[in-house]
């Protein structure tokens, strides 16, 4: 008999949901069944290529019975707010990364999954990178001892690409912190196989024209003693 698939709802059909979409539509145990975005455009070649529902507004996705999961691929600032609303109507979430721009949207988003029975999953994805994974089967092996300090390095010219204006206003999730950091610590908690208790930093914003983190360096420190710098 075949295995029955899970029917996911896609919020927002830009550029995160254009990344993901080759493995989305590559694993026969997913559906897309329906999509919600502001632009006519989106929708229209959504619906087109999928023969699937589509709605103007996230309220509407997540009040379409048939969907099971929304994978919530809006911009940053708006993540709480979906992500609550698919709780609110019993669905399950996958957020794209950052989960949320504060501590307390986030704390809020994980109460509206507690209150709901529903389970909420950050969408990291560079953990799952065959090399990371390696890494990290190296360090379990216990081979080179144990980790004790991680430097981590990661350079773009993320701030400099084409823009939407939100992306370069930090108080709506704009700059490297929330769009590369998120990456890197993702990668070392994994490497670091702990618990991070506490956290050092500094940012830069150095370009007038460009008014949001260009930069940063931190220093996370995990339970075990083990630390890791982060530029």
């Amino acid at each position: 008999m075949p295995e029955r698939k899970l029917r996911i709802g896609v919020a927002g059909l830009g550029r995160a949901f254009t990344l993901m979409l080759p493995t989305l539509a590559a694993d026969p145990r997913l559906e897309l069944v329906a999509a919600a975005d502001p632009r006519a455009e989106a929708t229209g070649r959504f619906a087109a290529d999928f023969g699937a529902r589509v709605y103007a507004s996230v309220d509407e996705l997540c009040a379409d019975e048939s969907v099971e999961v929304v994978y919530v691929a809006t911009p940053h600032q708006h993540h709480a707010t979906h992500v609550a609303l698919a709780a609110a109507r019993g669905k399950h979430t996958l957020v794209e990364k950052p989960m949320a721009i504060t501590l307390e949207e986030c704390r809020r988003m994980v109460d509206a999954a507690e209150r709901a029975n529903v389970f909420l999953i950050v969408g990291h994805s560079h953990s799952f990178d065959r090399p990371i994974l390696r890494t990290r089967e190296i360090i379990d092996s216990g081979t080179v001892g144990r980790v004790r300090m991680i430097n981590a390095q990661y350079y773009t010219d993320f701030l400099y690409r084409p823009r939407r204006p939100e992306e370069l206003a930090t108080a709506s999730g704009g700059g490297v912190v929330f769009s590369q950091g998120a990456h890197q610590v993702d990668i070392i908690r994994l490497l670091g196989g702990g618990h991070v208790t506490s956290v050092r930093a500094l940012t830069g914003a150095w370009d007038p024209a460009r008014p949001t983190e260009g930069a940063y360096a931190a220093l996370l420190t995990f339970a075990d003693g083990t630390f890791a710098s982060l530029v």
